[in-house]
């Protein structure tokens, strides 16, 4: 019986880490002037988080100022939430029809994440990252029109790496609360006795 409360409740996580995969993801790129974008989003992924789609409430912030509406004079500038885009090499434009899917390997990123559907708006700000091999382009970019930092003082941010270096990206989903794996577990347990007693 020892031996089948262990097997069962390591089937148990891993059916959880199948589920889990499907949750919040945090993500980080840094430029090689030291600058740095950080933030999450929720999404789907299959494979252990190499690869999410769905992707919505998104968030970012570059060198630690959010990407978010911005009022000044009684005017506000930027939109709020965040939209995310993907990149068609056929059109060399971003696109809003095609899905977008965020990768564990940089070098397969191809995306927009701005305050606008980028494909048809001039966003006020925005991060992308592209490897378009069709057309040649190579780069991760981030801007933020309505802020500035010590990198920009009285400018708008910017950070661009042409190109962009995958070493630098890491995508990573945020693991459940370990109250979450234990509830998981101690239901597969049950279930798996509950079949036992039926069968008997």
């Amino acid at each position: 019986m020892h031996a089948l409360v262990k097997m069962t409740v390591a089937a148990a996580l891993i059916g959880v880490s199948a589920v889990a995969s499907a949750g919040t993801y945090d993500f980080s790129y840094l430029f090689g002037d030291g600058q740095e974008v950080t933030g999450s989003f929720t999404g789907t992924s299959t494979d252990g988080g190499q690869s999410v789609t769905n992707i919505s409430n998104l968030q970012v912030q570059l060198n630690g100022i959010a990407f978010g509406p911005v009022t000044s004079n009684g005017v506000t500038t930027g939109n709020a939430p965040l939209q995310v885009n993907a990149w068609n090499p056929t059109l060399v434009a971003f696109d809003d029809t095609t899905p977008v899917t965020i990768y564990a390997n940089g070098a397969l990123n191809n995306f927009s994440i701005s305050d606008v559907d980028a494909a048809v708006n001039v966003p006020d700000y925005e991060f992308v990252y592209l490897n378009d091999a069709t057309n040649g382009f190579y780069e991760v970019v981030a801007n933020n029109y309505l802020q500035s930092d010590s990198f920009s003082p009285g400018s708008t941010q910017l950070a661009t790496d042409t190109p962009g270096n995958a070493a630098d990206w890491t995508l990573t989903p945020v693991p459940l609360p370990a109250p979450v794996l234990l509830l998981a577990s101690s239901l597969g347990l049950l279930g798996v006795i509950g079949r036992r007693r039926r069968a008997a």
